[in-house]
Parts: structure tokens; C-alpha cells; sequence
């Protein structure tokens, strides 16, 4: 069983949770939230206290006594444009989505329509995420305010500059209703895909600002996201097949480090990159390699926090597997978020997965865990959890 301290509140985290018995399984029909300009003040109230938020001791018990189609339905963190939002919101609703990751440039209207589906979401505040790294990744461009791209930042802004602009930008898209931004890119500068994604070509520089832009985000009440495990910078690009990267010899003492640097954090989630890794992964992607994901990222360097993947529609993944058989390769490897290609994918992995635990090829202890980091990420204790009727 997993041991928990402390874990970042996402922005919507103050929707009302009745102490109860654990055993009852919340209805859809919740109290209003608050607007998401209170909730992020609120937010950043508590962040910066730096608490030790109390959980139950028994945690896992309360989990496990949830059904286990909705432990794994919190899993479920599908690529989604504006237009799904209703689906979408009648899917949270019923336990089937863990949060969604905005596809797209949306307008305005996307603050109301993330307001919905937080108010319809089963179990509490879901993650709302977008990807908001700044240059040439901005999906919300046309409705906030432009950053440049890291290596701009890294080479104009001092580190506190650097950490008051991330700070500022995560503000100016909480106000919408996000609640994670999937920055910073921890990864080198190798002159390949990444490019301009990357801080530099220097590790300690790389990790000073990664730091700094995530600790920035963290400020402003929302989570970040350090990618892309264990380092695309020597890779080609994912989203036209899978890239080889060397050896985590090679790797260790430059690619890695800025993972290293924050593998001791609870409250800065990781995201595993589709990459062959040599010597490590034979071939498979580490967003699957039980190597990669349990082994390196988890065991070697001790990292307990919360571990996503990247989007499953790239065809380093679309060309070999479908969406149910890399969730499940995922889940089995010790990735707690899988992303999904499109909101369609949904139930059909979210089927997979239950067979996959009725038939013994995952264990449910393993989406328990899961389940708890994606939970307390959202800072929901479990235990909590009641009939709102």
C-alpha cells in the first residue's frame, strides 16, 4: 500500500466532501461550485501554506469498497475538443473519466463548459487539462495571453522571472477552469524534435528552469507536468512513429537529470514519453515498459507521485496498438493516467481494464494505488467520498 503526504489542490478543489462511511458510492447530483476566480484564490491560499493535508488511515480500505469500474474509470484522461464537452459531461458524471486533456484553440465559452462538467463529476474535481508550454504549444492562444518558448525564456528571464511568468500564465488559465497545465518540457536540446520546446542544451540550466516554471505553476494553485520521461530530446518525433533513444547509461548523467532533480516531489506529476529506450525497454515504448515506468522511474529513483502518458493518438503508439492494449500495457507497467486518443476510446479501455483485473493480467492492488494518487492529486480524500441524496 501506497503511504501519502502531501499533494498539490488543483483549482476546483473546494467542491463540498461530507464526512461518511466509505462505502457508499456518490450520486451525480452535487452542491454548486464556486466560480473558479474563488477557487484559485482559495487554491493558492493553501499552497502556499505548504501543508501536510490529513488523510485517513485507511484510505485503501474506502478505495477498495468503490466499484472497481470506477477506480478505473478515474484512470480514463482522453484528448478532447470543446465540442464533446456534453458527452463528456454525462460520462464524468457517471464515474467513466478521471479528467480530459483540451484539444484544439476553443474560444471563451470554454470556461462555462468546464464549469458544468466539474459540477456533473461523480467523484469531486476532475483535471482539466491543456497543454500551455508557451511558442510554438499554446492551445489557448486566442484567449490568453502568449508566452514565448522555453528556450526564449531560458535565454531572456532570470530564474525568478522565469517563475513570476509561469506563475502568471497558470493564473490567467485557471480563471477558464484548468486545473493542470502539461509544462514544463524537462528534456535537452539535441536540435531534433523537441528544438525550441527545451530550455537548452545544458542539464543544470534545463533543471533550474524546469524547476522554476513548475514551481510557478504550482504558485498559482494548479498542477504542473514534467515531460517527457526519461528524455525526448535525442529522439525524432513521437507523432510520426517510435523514436530510439540510448541507453539510460548515456542517459544518466545529463538527460536524466532533471527528472532526478525532482523525483523526490509528491506534487509534480510526470508524464513517460512513447520512446524505445536501449537496453531498457526492447522495443516497446516506456509509456509501457514495466522497466521503465516501475523500475527506473519508480524503484531507482523513488518517484511516488502521480505518472501519466503521453496522448495515445501518435503513431508511435496508433501504428501498434489500439487504445485498449496500450492502456492496458500502460497500467500494467505502473502508469496511473492513460491518455486516451479521443473520448470514443473510453469505455472500450475502460472494458479492457476490468477483464484485464478479472482475469489476473493486472492486479487490482495496482489500480488502487492508481486510483489514490489520481485522488489525492486532486486533493479528494477517498474516505470521504458520500451520497450527496
Amino acid at each position: 500500500m501506497l503511504c501519502y503526504t502531501r499533494f498539490i489542490g488543483l483549482t476546483l478543489a473546494t467542491t463540498v466532501l461530507l464526512l461518511s462511511a466509505c462505502r457508499s458510492v456518490p450520486s451525480a447530483t452535487q452542491p454548486d461550485i464556486i466560480s473558479p476566480k474563488d477557487a484559485l484564490v482559495k487554491q493558492t491560499e493553501v499552497l502556499a501554506s505548504n501543508p501536510v493535508i490529513p488523510l485517513a488511515r485507511n484510505q485503501f480500505e474506502c478505495a477498495s469498497e468503490l466499484p472497481l469500474e470506477h477506480r478505473i474509470g478515474q484512470l480514463m484522461f482522453p484528448l478532447i475538443t470543446l465540442p464533446e464537452f456534453s458527452t463528456a459531461q454525462n460520462m464524468v458524471a457517471s464515474g467513466q473519466l478521471g479528467g480530459v486533456v483540451v484539444l484544439g484553440s476553443p474560444n471563451a465559452s470554454i470556461q462555462d463548459a468546464i464549469a458544468v462538467f466539474q459540477k456533473r463529476s461523480l467523484y469531486g474535481p476532475s483535471i482539466i487539462a491543456v497543454d500551455e508550454e508557451g511558442g510554438r504549444v499554446q492551445r489557448l492562444a486566442k484567449i490568453t495571453s502568449r508566452v514565448p518558448s522555453a528556450r526564449t525564456v531560458a535565454t531572456t528571464l532570470s530564474l525568478s522571472e522565469a517563475r513570476q511568468l509561469a506563475a502568471d500564465h497558470a493564473s490567467d488559465i485557471g480563471q477558464l477552469g484548468f486545473t493542470m497545465n502539461l509544462a514544463p518540457v524537462a528534456d535537452l536540446d539535441y536540435e531534433r524534435a523537441i528544438g525550441d520546446r527545451s530550455f537548452g542544451t545544458d542539464s543544470s540550466l534545463v533543471t533550474d528552469y524546469v524547476v522554476a516554471t513548475a514551481t510557478g505553476i504550482l504558485e498559482a494553485g494548479l498542477a504542473p507536468v514534467i515531460k517527457h520521461f526519461p528524455g525526448h530530446g535525442r529522439g525524432s518525433d513521437s507523432h510520426f512513429g517510435l523514436p530510439v533513444i540510448p541507453s539510460v547509461k548515456v542517459l544518466r548523467n545529463h538527460d536524466l537529470l532533471p527528472f532526478i532533480e525532482i523525483s523526490h516531489r509528491k506534487d509534480m506529476p510526470i508524464m513517460v514519453g512513447h520512446l524505445a529506450v536501449e537496453g531498457l525497454t526492447h522495443g516497446q515504448p516506456a509509456s509501457m515498459s514495466k522497466a521503465a515506468v516501475d523500475g527506473l522511474l519508480r524503484n531507482e529513483l523513488g518517484f511516488d507521485g502521480l505518472v501519466m502518458t503521453d496522448a495515445f493518438n501518435m503513431n508511435a503508439i496508433s501504428e501498434r496498438y489500439d487504445d485498449a492494449e496500450a492502456a492496458e500495457l500502460s497500467l500494467i507497467a505502473g502508469v496511473d493516467l492513460v491518455m486516451l486518443s479521443s473520448l470514443k476510446d473510453t469505455v472500450p479501455v475502460i472494458e479492457r481494464i476490468l477483464d484485464a483485473v478479472k482475469n489476473g493480467r493486472i492486479e487490482e492492488e495496482s489500480i488502487t494505488d492508481s486510483f489514490l494518487r489520481a485522488m489525492h492529486t486532486r486533493t479528494i480524500d477517498v474516505c470521504s467520498l458520500t451520497d450527496f441524496q
